[in-house]
């Protein structure tokens, strides 16, 4: 890019090890941390407009076998967890009975009908 007035500086909170991965490709590759940004941003606007054309992106040998087919991620919300789902609904346990109190009652509740004894 030639007009460096009309560029935009980002700055950019990278793990260790996703820093570590960008320093290896850059080192590879032979160019900037940056450019591999750039990069991956024109590969990730490609994948974008595959999917929406209902396309898929693969990586082919050279006998043209798909070997790895790159799958973007749609912005849908994940489902939560049940569990989540259940305690946003109906919230915590609340008792001011102890453990054992509660275990008490629910053996003291128990009852036997005459069905259930056999002789």
């Amino acid at each position: 890019m030639t007009n460096t007035q009309k560029m935009v500086r980002l700055n950019l909170d990278l793990s260790p090890e996703l820093n570590q991965i960008l320093d290896e490709l850059a080192n590879k590759i032979g160019t900037s941390k940056g450019d591999i940004l750039r990069q991956a941003i024109t590969l990730m606007q490609i994948m974008v407009i595959a999917k929406e054309e209902t396309k898929k992106l693969g990586v082919p040998e050279a006998n043209q076998l798909i070997v790895n087919e790159i799958i973007v991620l749609s912005e849908q919300q994940p489902k939560p967890h049940p569990l989540d789902t259940f305690m946003e609904r109906l919230g915590p346990w609340e008792d001011e009975r102890t453990a054992e109190e509660i275990v008490k009652d629910i053996y003291d509740s128990r009852t036997i009908s005459n069905n259930d004894i056999s002789l």
